[in-house]
């Protein structure tokens, strides 16, 4: 497994990027799908304002990772980041493994919704693993 160390702030947007989806017929290095199906644009990262921003997520959420003592050195680790909608991201908050989502895409422009998802069971588990969570 790969670990971040000391990551710069560009390198771990480079990370989560490559972590959305591509799109069929629509350019990766402009647009792509959040893990909810968001569009998201590179170029709005952190912006708040946008339609289309989107953050950095930690699959495994900060707060848990504090309250489970896991090392900071491992909260940016490949496996637990990924590009997320600010505002599905904002809807995650601290919840793991189920989260609710609060925009999705409908044809090329973004809606709000209220949907559930469940981070995947190979991903809990190498997330479990990696922390040495016993839960």
């Amino acid at each position: 497994m790969t670990k971040i160390r000391s990551a710069s702030k560009e390198t771990l947007k480079e990370i989560a990027w490559d972590t959305a989806c591509a799109v069929p017929n629509h350019d990766p290095s402009v647009e792509r799908w959040d893990p909810c199906g968001a569009w998201i644009r590179y170029e709005d990262f952190e912006n708040h304002n946008s339609d289309y921003g989107w953050d950095i997520d930690h699959v495994f959420p900060v707060a848990k990772l504090r309250y489970y003592k896991v090392p900071r050195i491992l909260w940016n680790h490949v496996s637990n980041i990924r590009a997320m909608h600010w505002k599905n991201n904002l809807s995650k908050s601290n919840s793991y493994p189920y989260y609710t989502a609060t925009v999705e895409h409908c044809d090329n422009i973004n809606v709000i919704i209220a949907k559930g998802y469940n981070v995947e069971e190979a991903l809990q588990y190498q997330l479990r693993t990696l922390f040495k969570i016993k839960d």
